[in-house]
């Protein structure tokens, strides 16, 4: 070792004594590259339609755009059935005319009220001889020359034909008939004339009436569709991954296809509890009873729900953050026209919004619209220095 050093050593001072070479030229440092930033043109600017926010820490209280359809109130539409069989033989109103409740809408000539009309008028002369027996069988009891067990067997008897005239009585209102239509029918004015009635259970407008006459109805079909106008519900389909933010009582703004300009108020009333397998979707309700008119049951809808409020942050929009070189970015503003991309992380999307965790802070301007051609901008420049 020591031989190897002393040789070193000799080489090294033989080496002094001669004249200095020049020094070889250190390698070059690689050039670092610029920062990347996209200037826009003025028409660029217009064309991309570019706008920015300053991010500043807020409480997101957003709302959630969703869809729907309008669907009338159920407690205020009668979806009417014949609830008998026979032949249509007068329709009493027509489509779209106004009805007040008990109003008829058609008369049906059907076997079952005649029927019902003979065991009506039978009940009836059978509760009125069980009435006369009992009245002579008290007048008896009251002279002491009759026995108190019969008057108690023709209370009882009195008592049954009653019971059985007050079911017939039941059973003819059932078919539609009247007070009126009952007496005419008991004083035998009408026997074999009545028809029954099928009557509107409440006031409203008739926006359905799929009869003709002649017609023959089974009994189980629906006859009439009637409904009280501008009684609707604006039914809500919300994201499964929104639901959680959703309540019952939070403000909701409407809008129909048919009137876009105009933004109806209204109050959530219903959160489903379940989830649609097949869209993922929580049916929401909320009812625009007395708006008007102008609503239609089966209308599409646009709504936006006003959600619970969350944690303080930095929220700009989802569409704000891209993906560059497999990283989420967003582009700052860094002078006039001028953006650069930004690496940055962002937390669970809510309403549409994001909360940026890191790689801008509070002050920074940042592009909420227009990223897009942003980022096309970038990616081309790096294939043209390619």
């Amino acid at each position: 070792m020591r031989a190897r050093v002393m040789v070193l050593s000799v080489v090294i001072a033989a080496t002094a004594c001669r004249d200095p070479a020049p020094a070889p030229a250190a390698p070059a440092e690689p050039a670092r590259p610029a920062a990347q930033v996209v200037e826009l043109t003025a028409e660029g600017m217009t064309n991309a339609q570019v706008r920015t926010v300053t991010l500043t820490p807020s409480a997101l209280a957003a709302r959630l755009p969703v869809i729907g359809t309008l669907m009338a109130d159920p407690q205020r539409v009668a979806r009417v059935g014949a609830r008998f069989s026979g032949r249509v033989l007068a329709l009493r109103a027509g489509l779209g005319d106004v009805v007040r409740a008990g109003a008829p809408l058609a008369e049906i000539d059907t076997v079952e009220l005649h029927q019902v009309s003979t065991e009506y008028l039978t009940a009836v002369a059978r509760a009125r001889q069980a009435t006369d027996a009992l009245a002579r069988q008290r007048a008896l009891v009251g002279e002491r020359v009759g026995a108190l067990m019969d008057l108690r067997r023709l209370e009882a008897d009195a008592d049954a034909a009653n019971a059985t005239l007050h079911e017939a009585e039941e059973h003819l209102h059932v078919l539609g008939l009247t007070e009126p239509d009952i007496r005419s029918l008991r004083a035998r004015t009408t026997h074999g004339e009545s028809r029954s009635v099928v009557r509107s259970p409440i006031a409203g407008r008739v926006l359905a009436f799929p009869l003709a006459l002649g017609q023959v109805v089974t009994g189980t079909e629906e006859v009439a569709t009637v409904a009280q106008p501008g009684a609707v519900w604006a039914v809500l389909r919300v994201p499964e991954a929104d639901i959680a933010s959703v309540f019952a009582g939070a403000a909701v703004e409407v809008r129909t296809a048919a009137e876009p300009d105009r933004a109806l108020p209204a109050t959530l009333e219903f959160v489903g509890d379940l989830v649609d397998p097949v869209t993922r979707m929580v049916e929401c309700r909320a009812p625009l009873a007395g708006i008007g008119g102008t609503l239609r049951a089966g209308m599409s809808l646009a709504a936006w729900i006003t959600l619970r409020a969350g944690p303080s942050a930095l929220w700009i929009p989802a569409e704000a953050v891209l993906t560059h070189e497999s990283s989420p970015v967003v582009f700052v503003q860094v002078g006039e026209r001028r953006f650069a991309p930004r690496p940055v992380s962002v937390g669970a999307p809510r309403a549409g919004q994001v909360p940026v965790t890191a790689g801008v802070a509070a002050g920074d301007v940042v592009v909420v619209h227009g990223a897009f051609s942003l980022r096309g901008e970038l990616e081309r420049a790096e294939l043209e220095e390619d």
